[in-house]
This record gives C-alpha cells, sequence and structure tokens, in this order.
C-alpha cells in the first residue's frame, strides 16, 4: 500500500502525520497475510509526504518517510502584495505534484490541510487518486474549504467545524498527538528539569514556532510567578537568544528571585511528555495541535490565542473552550501581563477550578486515540476505492 501525505511546513500540520503513520503501520503488522484490508503483514506500506521545505524534515526522514519539496503558495483573503508572488507558485506547486503524485503512484492521499496541501491535493485529484483530509482547527481555512471538494472523506477534530462541510463526508475523530505524549513520568521530569516536587509547577509553550508575545508578559511577571510557582518554559528556537539577552531574564543576568524555578529552552523534544506530567497548568497558544494534547491529558490551562491567526481560527478556538468552561483566556489585544499573572495565580490556588476544567475536557474528546481512529478512516477508503 502507498500513501501520499501532504502538509504544511510547519510542526501543527507535520507533527500530527507521525502520529498517523506510526498507526498506520501498527494496523499493518497486525493484519494478518493474506487480509484485504492492508497489503500483507510483511510488506511494509510505503509513504511520501509532499511538503515545502520545513525544519520538520528530518524528523520526517527519520520515520521513514520519503520527502519531495514543491512550491507552495499561500492562500490569502486579505490584501499583500505577497499574493502576486504566490499565486505563481500554486501552478508551479501543482506541476510539481503531478510529476511526483505520478511517479510515486500512490493509492490513497491523506492531506493534514493548510495551503501547502493544495497542489498535491488537485495533482491527485486529476490522477484519481481517492483523498481523505482533515480539518484540525473550529473554523476550517481557505485551503481545507478548497480540499474538501476534492475529498471522499472529510475528518474533523471538533464537531463544531461539521457545518462548514458536506455531512454526507464528515467523520469526528479529534485530532492526532504525538504518540508519547500521555507516557510521561513527573520522577524524569523532577530530574531533567531540576524541580521541586513541593511547588505547583506552570508549563508554557507558544507552539512550535514560540510565541514572542508570550515571552515578553512572561518576563514582566516572573518575579510574582516564581514566589508561588516553578516555570518550565518553551520560548522558540528564534527567540532564545533574545530572551536572555533581555536584562528581565535571570538565567544570564542573576536578577534577584528564585532563580531555580524558571527553566528556559528553545524547544522541548522528548522531555515535553514529562514536562505535561509534572505540570498543573498550561499555558499556551490555542492552536489545533497544543489544544489536542491539552483536551488528551485534561490539563488545566490558560490560552492565549494568536490574535492575527489564519481566518481567526485560534480566537475561535479558544472561545470555543472557553464557552465549554474548559479554559481561561487571555486576549493579547486586550489583556496586559498582570492580567496573565492574576489567571495563573487564580487557577493555581483553585482546586475546584482545575478539577471543573479536567471534567470538560474529557467531554470534548471525540475519540480516545484520533491517530487510530483516523489511520482507520483511510484503510476504509483505501478498500474502498
Amino acid at each position: 500500500m502507498k500513501i501520499l501525505l501532504t502538509g504544511g511546513g510547519t510542526g501543527g500540520h507535520l507533527i500530527p502525520l507521525l502520529g498517523v503513520v506510526s498507526e498506520l503501520k501498527k494496523i499493518n503488522n497486525k493484519t494478518p497475510q493474506g487480509s484485504a484490508t492492508m497489503e500483507p503483514a510483511n510488506d511494509e506500506p510505503e509513504f511520501l509526504l509532499i511538503t515545502p521545505a520545513s525544519g520538520f524534515n528530518q524528523s520526517i526522514s527519520e520515520a521513514g518517510i520519503q520527502i519531495k519539496t514543491i512550491k507552495a503558495g499561500k492562500l490569502r483573503r486579505y490584501f499583500s502584495w505577497e499574493n502576486l508572488r504566490d499565486i505563481f507558485k500554486i501552478p508551479i506547486g501543482i506541476v510539481q505534484s503531478l510529476y511526483y503524485v505520478y511517479k510515486f503512484k500512490p493509492d490513497i492521499v491523506f492531506s493534514k490541510g493548510g495551503f501547502a496541501s493544495v497542489p498535491p491535493v488537485i495533482a491527485s485529484w486529476i490522477l484519481r487518486v481517492p483523498i481523505v483530509t482533515h480539518e484540525s482547527d473550529i473554523v476550517p481555512g481557505l485551503a481545507n474549504r478548497i480540499i474538501a471538494r476534492f475529498a471522499s472523506k472529510i475528518l474533523i477534530s471538533f464537531s463544531a467545524a461539521e457545518k462548514y462541510f458536506d455531512k454526507s463526508k464528515v467523520v469526528l475523530t479529534g485530532n492526532p498527538i504525538r504518540s508519547d505524549i500521555a507516557k510521561g513520568s513527573i520522577e524524569n521530569a523532577l530530574k531533567f528539569f531540576k524541580l521541586s516536587p513541593d511547588l505547583p509547577t506552570v508549563l508554557i509553550f507558544g507552539g512550535s514556532q514560540g510565541a514572542q508575545k508570550i515571552n515578553e508578559m512572561v518576563l514582566e511577571i516572573l518575579p510574582d510567578l516564581t514566589e508561588k510557582c516553578q516555570v518550565i518554559h518553551q520560548c522558540g528556537d528564534k527567540n532564545y537568544e533574545e530572551i536572555l539577552s533581555d536584562t528581565r531574564c535571570p538565567i544570564r543576568h542573576r536578577v534577584s528571585g528564585n532563580l531555580e524555578r524558571y527553566k528556559l529552552y528553545p524547544f522541548i523534544k522528548e522531555e515535553m511528555k514529562d514536562a505535561y506530567a509534572l505540570a498543573d497548568i498550561v499555558i499556551s497558544r490555542a492552536g489545533a495541535n497544543s489544544l489536542a494534547e491539552i483536551v488528551a491529558l485534561q490539563k488545566p490551562n490558560i490560552l492565549i490565542p494568536l490574535s492575527t491567526s489564519a481566518n481567526n481560527h485560534q480566537p475561535e478556538n479558544a472561545k470555543f473552550f472557553a464557552e465549554k468552561n474548559a479554559s481561561l483566556i487571555v486576549d493579547e489585544t486586550v489583556d496586559n501581563s498582570q492580567d496573565l499573572a492574576d489567571a495563573i495565580l487564580k487557577l493555581l490556588s483553585d482546586k475546584n477550578l482545575q478539577t471543573q476544567m479536567k471534567q470538560n475536557l474529557a467531554k470534548l474528546s471525540p475519540s480516545q486515540n484520533a491517530s487510530q481512529k483516523i489511520a482507520e478512516e483511510i484503510i476504509e477508503n483505501f478498500k474502498t476505492k
């Protein structure tokens, strides 16, 4: 079985693909030899990812996935001079994709969405390859609305997204997450991050690319925070040196306070599962992957949605969670650093609120294993093609 994968160049699209690929391999290995479900169990499925170049390509290659890079123009609904440049990238990307799809001859396509998926999906449709696509957010972007027209099955993370698509094609699966994210160890976290078991822990991150606004707010309130708790802060690779150079950062400048309670990292890899296990509360953007992990782990949380996110999807995601009483929101366009500090201290001190959040988060999970459900849908569509 040959499976073509498509997705954008950021971790938000590519990291979930790894979880789906892992489940597809597991299902294949469990399939009795000669079964019609997939190829015989001793014949591993082949994967090809068509995507723009990105910093995650090494992780994809290490998972045994071939990669071909293409041009991909971003689809914007607002005026930008970049639209003039990107409009030419789309047909180039389609031609490139036609070549790669024809050469690979996939049995089925799984699209994780985003503008980078449009050329491979159109090329696959032209070559009559069945397409399964996945929408992570509450409100789909323009690219996914286009892709959905070519798809035979549309998988969604939240029931609220169903109204934007042809309901006859929609299946509620949840959003795939890293397969090991629920296997964290508090003991390992205490050792690795060198933290105390007697203090509450706040985990702060802004997605795979970091978040400058969140970083600035954290530095502003850090002295107050470290009086009450300890902090694990993932700031993003591009922001790390800038934070270290900031005179408010206790690591390099040794400002007064509880220096040992603040742990700064550009990006946390294998130890992220342990950081989650130790964290009493999580502070994050409202991207689909972060929300999926928060839901799966039922972590009390504060969301700071990116106000400039495409199609306003992060504020819409955060609004949905807040309406379900599963999250608190700090609006970066209205609230200031002190508002964030107040929200953190309120959530840390209110155990009843934490318990309610956990219960409400549990209700938001449509599947215990979204990656497995998505893999099963891909295989089902392969069988019926």
